[in-house]
């Protein structure tokens, strides 16, 4: 397998842009509160939501300066109580993208239940999902395979992506979900599955308009033979561009990426030697990799 080295570089003054943004988009909130599921803290909730909870919570709800507790009969009535409570909102039009799709919520180790993907981003519940790094070297110079989202996506549409991205659905590993994003969103099959390799795993945590984005980013690279090219199979992606670093950075500076694909790229950009081990940037993606 070939080795990946760019030969071109990232200016100063584009790392002290990028780097802003990162502190903008990412980290925990001052007006969030934590929220205890069963005596553990395993969500985040806007102001908002958090109302919403106090509200609507049938019995066993209790508020500290620590955050907010939810108790149910185990794990299982938790998981069934969260998911009627969030089809509830979901029928009044509080709480929208519901996708009839499960996300296992785990304790750091154990599954505890699984619940509606959409629900996950109210309660600000700790999901997991896979990113896609596709590299290929091209005329003797290295460059990412950037999708860009279909315009009918309800979440982020027309925005760059990586290669492929997804969901890790309720029984699945991330190993397993990225082949089936891999094969879904630019066509990779078979054959080219062992070209993927585990690389890093990030956690990304910011405020979105749902609530509280809080995931964990299990990142792969791949790099792809030169006659490869990607195509998408279930409409979810418009179409696919081979970038190098220079058309990268200015889509990037530009707002045109969608936030987890460009954190993700920037974490490929330390492993690649495209930012300074002694930049802030570089220091800061250091503490939120897993």
């Amino acid at each position: 397998m070939p080795t990946v080295r760019f030969t071109e570089s990232v200016s100063k003054h584009d790392l002290d842009a990028l780097f802003e943004w990162a502190k903008a988009s990412y980290g925990a909130e001052s007006c969030w509160k934590t929220l205890y599921l069963n005596g553990l803290p395993l969500g985040n909730l806007s102001p908002e939501w958090a109302e919403r909870v106090k509200k609507d919570w049938e019995a066993g709800c209790s508020e500290s300066s620590d955050g907010i507790f939810l108790n149910a009969d185990g794990w299982s009535d938790m998981g069934g109580r969260l998911q009627h409570l969030a089809r509830t909102w979901n029928k009044a039009g509080l709480l929208h993208g519901w996708r009839n799709e499960c996300f296992d919520l785990t304790d750091g180790g154990n599954i505890l239940f699984s619940l509606e993907r959409a629900a996950f981003r109210p309660f600000g519940l700790l999901s997991r999902a896979v990113h896609l790094n596709g590299l290929t070297e091209s005329d003797g110079r290295w460059h990412f395979w950037i999708g860009r989202r279909s315009p009918h996506k309800a979440v982020d549409p027309d925005k760059l992506d990586n290669t492929a991205a997804g969901g890790v659905s309720s029984g699945e590993l991330p190993s397993e979900t990225v082949c089936r994003e891999s094969s879904e969103e630019a066509g990779l099959d078979k054959t080219l599955f062992p070209f993927i390799r585990p690389v890093s795993r990030l956690h990304s945590l910011r405020p979105v308009s749902r609530g509280v984005h809080n995931e964990i980013l299990y990142v792969f690279d791949a790099i792809l033979p030169e006659t490869f090219l990607p195509e998408n199979q279930d409409g979810e992606v418009a179409g696919f561009e081979k970038m190098d670093i220079g058309s990268l950075v200015a889509a990037m500076l530009s707002e045109n990426m969608m936030h987890d694909a460009q954190l993700v790229t920037l974490d490929a950009f330390c492993r690649y030697g495209l930012i300074d081990a002694a930049h802030p940037l570089s220091e800061w993606l250091d503490g939120i990799r897993l």
